[in-house]
């Protein structure tokens, strides 16, 4: 197993007043260093997310801030988690991830999902029947674009006249591709067929439907000839106690799972019916969360009881805790818990990892 961080690229705006200039950039920097002392910490990865249209909103995408890191960092795997690929035509985003991958000489990985949130759909002008569609497509160009030859794609959403990716990815045949869909059986066997890893996002679900869409998604691998290779992100806080824990960071996640209950993401869990039911005490079991004892456990189970081979770990929402609290919260968390699970369990060598990144 190994963990990688996720920065939350919209700033911590919990008074919901308009941002001034200074605080945007001032949250720009705050936002690129803690990707640099993740690396430090000890973090094997360091991954940006899609965000449009919230007044908080620092980096809307991924690509602003990945290129930034190339540079920044020095052996952090970089990925998306995720990279909306409904958004923007293909080729001008496999344009943007090449320059990140020789930039950060072939450590990028890219999670690519069609999106759940209709005001990203909505701000682009995308109607929402045709994001599968949009989706597939803009999968099949990437394949085509990464054999880097001069090409042609007609499809009913996407059209490319003449095409060609430059510059050529680092990696040859292009970077590793995870799958960010767990909404479904068939977004989850979907997965195998397009990816090198399925992702499973942070929300609460019953072990038993982890488990099921876990094997759902190794049985089709193997069939296709594939190694699977399963990454769940989990958001957390270590701390001097389970208690302190909480109190600094569990009502923020309780907060953001009320908000995804109200858009249907809860489905996994029906232990959670309604926003009352969700309390930082009812989301514990779901966070990784307590002394750094608790969280190794958390993890160790994780990987022993789940079957997950990699972790993607959050320590900050929109709400808080504070940017300076999530600074000395990576540092500490990479060395009382990311460090000891690293030396724990062997390193990665699956296709889902860039070669450079085999550590």
């Amino acid at each position: 197993m190994r963990i990688g961080y996720l920065i939350d690229s919209n700033l911590v705006h919990a008074d919901r007043r308009p941002l001034t200039p200074a605080e945007i950039a001032d949250g720009l920097d705050a936002m690129v260093e803690e990707g640099v002392l993740a690396e430090r910490a000890g973090f094997h990865s360091v991954h940006a997310p899609d965000r449009h249209g919230a007044p908080a909103c620092a980096f809307p995408g991924p690509e602003q801030l990945l290129t930034l890191l190339a540079r920044e960092t020095a052996r952090v795997m970089l990925g998306t988690f995720t990279f909306v690929n409904t958004l923007v035509h293909p080729l001008k985003a496999a344009e943007q991830f090449a320059v990140i991958d020789n930039l950060s000489r072939g450590r990028l990985v890219t999670t690519v999902s069609r999106g759940f949130l209709p005001q990203f759909w909505g701000q682009y002008g995308i109607p929402e029947e045709k994001l599968l569609g949009r989706f597939l497509e803009a999968l099949r160009v990437w394949r085509a674009a990464f054999k880097g030859e001069r090409f042609s794609f007609d499809g009913d959403h996407w059209e490319v006249r003449d095409g060609f990716l430059a510059p050529a990815p680092f990696q040859e045949g292009g970077w590793p591709i995870w799958s960010g869909g767990n909404a479904s059986p068939a977004a989850i066997k979907r997965s195998a067929t397009f990816g090198e890893a399925w992702t499973c996002d942070p929300m609460p679900h019953a072990r038993e439907a982890f488990l099921a869409d876990a094997g759902a998604y190794r049985e089709r691998a193997e069939e296709l000839g594939k190694q699977p290779f399963v990454v769940l992100m989990r958001d957390g806080w270590v701390a001097d106690s389970f208690d302190e824990a909480a109190e600094v960071f569990g009502s923020h996640y309780a907060r953001m799972t009320r908000f995804y209950l109200r858009h249907g993401n809860l489905t996994r869990n029906p232990g959670f019916a309604s926003p009352e039911e969700i309390t930082p005490e009812s989301c514990a079991p779901y966070i990784v969360m307590g002394e750094p004892q608790q969280c190794i456990e958390h993890l160790e189970r994780l990987a022993e009881d789940f079957g997950v081979d990699y972790v993607v770990f959050c320590c900050r929402l929109s709400t808080g805790p504070s940017l300076a609290e999530t600074r000395e919260q990576i540092l500490r968390f990479g060395e009382e818990v990311v460090q000891p699970i690293h030396a724990r369990y062997p390193a990665p060598d699956h296709p889902a990892i860039p070669a450079a990144c085999r550590w």
